[in-house]
């Protein structure tokens, strides 16, 4: 699957869980990523894509669960951010979280390794 959308800030709320350590544990063991702090935020802006997104959200993926075991805070998908950047997606179980906002980690700095900005074009592709 491919998303199209465009590279936007976020409230910089993701650097904080991004840090934490058992966040970052499960997301080195099951997804082979020791995420650099935050998260690259994309923003889907045309109704074919929110659709294509909806579906992905609907599809299994691989759960961030917290030490206890007694919930999953996030799922994840793999993905290949402008076919340079690998990382996940990362779709945080928070209610009311916004439809057209995806939130991407990987072990470096995307809008830093892709050379970004606001606005900008992106493509995400979900590779499992």
């Amino acid at each position: 699957m491919i998303l199209n959308g465009i590279a936007a800030s976020g409230l910089g709320k993701a650097k904080q869980f991004t840090e934490l350590a058992w966040v970052q544990a499960e997301l080195t063991q099951k997804l082979g990523i020791r995420p650099h702090p935050g998260t690259f935020n994309v923003r889907l802006t045309e109704s074919d894509q929110l659709e294509k997104w909806a579906a992905l959200k609907r599809a299994p993926g691989i759960p961030i669960e917290e030490p206890a075991g007694s919930s999953c805070v996030a799922v994840c998908y793999r993905v290949l951010v402008n076919e340079a950047v690998p990382g996940a997606i990362l779709i945080p179980g928070v209610p009311a979280y916004p439809a057209d906002q995806v939130e991407i980690v990987a072990r470096e700095s995307v809008r830093g390794t892709v050379g970004v900005k606001d606005g900008d074009p992106i493509t995400l592709r979900v590779l499992d």
